[in-house]
């Protein structure tokens, strides 16, 4: 494909010399994070445990969200490639489609709750407003904007992110002063709490699939490695963060774990709407365009086509209620996806630890087995009696895919020695 009609380089690497600065990815990549579906995450964390121990779950889940979203950020770095073309490195040729063909469903879903929010904080503010229809205009105007790419992607998030920055620190300091200050707020208890792990588990799963599969797409344009982890840590210990203390903090203070009814309840909901809208908008589109690269990995159409296709289907999902599965949603990404994590960074440390062979040199096999039997064991691992389930699953799969490729390339090597030593 020409590379001036293929701006996105769907297909290809990232030429060096298209990298962008740091400011713009950085924005961009927080445009990402600051996402309302985030908040909803903290809201139900903020009615679920008191404040102190929030906090503590938060640092565990962003600790590892941050190792997850820095070794994808080095892969798509060394790489230049998005996230579907990078699985063909972890699960073959073929055994890739499988991988992208689920993270599109997981980002389709994405997509309809980010739709049906932007109805019902429509709906909030506007009673007359209903949300169905909302919803689905909402999703023609976000598909509308993610045609345009990371440009367009850009503007948006220069805007979201600044105005979500200011009210959400509104918002914290409000429902600070309504509970009585901060050591109020430390002294709230709560008679049945959440369990330590389920409250990491929520931390993580509410941007696991974006820190895995999200941050190829956006990282392949960075420049250098300091740029790439700078950006991850702002992401995934500032921002991602901030959304979750915001919401947690107002469930506390009011009693509602959905944002937008704790904005209603601070009277902030008419002056945020805009930002809402905005902040829901400039993720919903990253959620299209992460979806339409996937998607591009397994099926040969052009990507304003798969784009049109993706809004289509995640505003259908909005139409049919998908948001009213948003807990067993989040279950399912924090149970799934870090172990795809550990088989990404055993790939990246192990595997292919002096560098990545051309995917056109057909140094790829179709499966790799091997990284689906460690990402299924992975995914076991969550459920083992000892530990955090995350941590464990991300160091089952690292390990299995680790050892099995060494074990691999042994055989490989013995055989070839054999071969060498017979032609002799």
């Amino acid at each position: 494909m020409d590379e001036k009609k293929d701006v996105e380089f769907t297909q290809q690497a990232v030429p060096l010399s298209q990298r962008k600065g740091f400011l713009e990815i950085c924005v961009v990549w927080i445009g990402y994070v600051f996402v309302v579906t985030g908040m909803q995450v903290g809201g139900t964390m903020g009615i679920s445990t008191d404040f102190a121990t929030l906090l503590q779950a938060l640092a565990v889940g962003s600790v590892i969200l941050l190792i997850l979203g820095s070794f994808m950020g080095l892969i798509a770095l060394k790489t230049g490639l998005t996230f579907g073309k990078i699985c063909r490195y972890a699960f073959g040729s073929l055994g890739s489609h499988i991988i992208s063909l689920m993270i599109v469903v997981t980002l389709i879903g994405w997509f309809s709750v980010d739709a049906y929010m932007i109805g019902q904080a429509s709906h909030a503010l506007f009673s007359f407003l209903p949300i169905i229809p909302i919803a689905i205009l909402a999703g023609i105007a976000m598909t509308t904007t993610a045609l345009f790419g990371m440009s367009w992607m850009s503007k948006l998030s220069d805007i979201a992110v600044s105005l979500v920055l200011i009210f959400g620190i509104l918002s914290i300091v409000l429902s600070v002063k309504s509970t009585g200050g901060m050591d109020a707020l430390f002294a709230i208890q709560l008679k049945n709490p959440a369990s330590f792990n389920t409250l990491v588990s929520l931390a993580i799963g509410s941007f696991v699939c974006g820190a895995v599969s999200f941050t190829p797409d956006v990282l392949r344009f960075a420049k250098n490695k300091k740029q790439t982890l700078i950006i991850m840590f702002i992401a995934m210990m500032l921002a991602n963060p901030l959304m979750i203390i915001l919401s947690a903090v107002g469930a506390i203070a009011t009693g509602y774990s959905d944002i937008t009814y704790v904005l209603a309840s601070q009277g902030l909901l008419a002056p945020a709407f805009l930002v809402m809208i905005l902040n829901i908008w400039s993720t919903a589109q990253g959620c299209v365009y992460s979806g339409s690269l996937s998607l591009g990995n397994t099926l040969s159409i052009d990507r304003k086509y798969l784009v049109i296709g993706f809004g289509a289907l995640g505003t259908l999902g909005a139409v049919l209620g998908f948001y009213n599965y948003f807990g067993q949603f989040i279950n399912f990404l924090a149970t799934t996806i870090p172990a795809l994590g550990g088989v990404f960074i055993a790939d990246y440390l192990v595997t292919y630890r002096n560098g990545y062979p051309s995917l056109d040199g057909g140094m790829i096999p179709q499966v790799k087995w091997q990284a689906f039997l460690a990402w299924g064991l992975g995914i076991a691992a969550n459920y083992l009696s000892f530990g955090i389930g995350q941590v464990n699953s991300i160091l089952v799969a690292f390990l299995m895919e680790a050892g099995l490729s060494l074990w691999i390339e042994k055989i490989r090597n013995v055989n070839n020695t054999k071969i060498v030593s017979e032609n002799v």
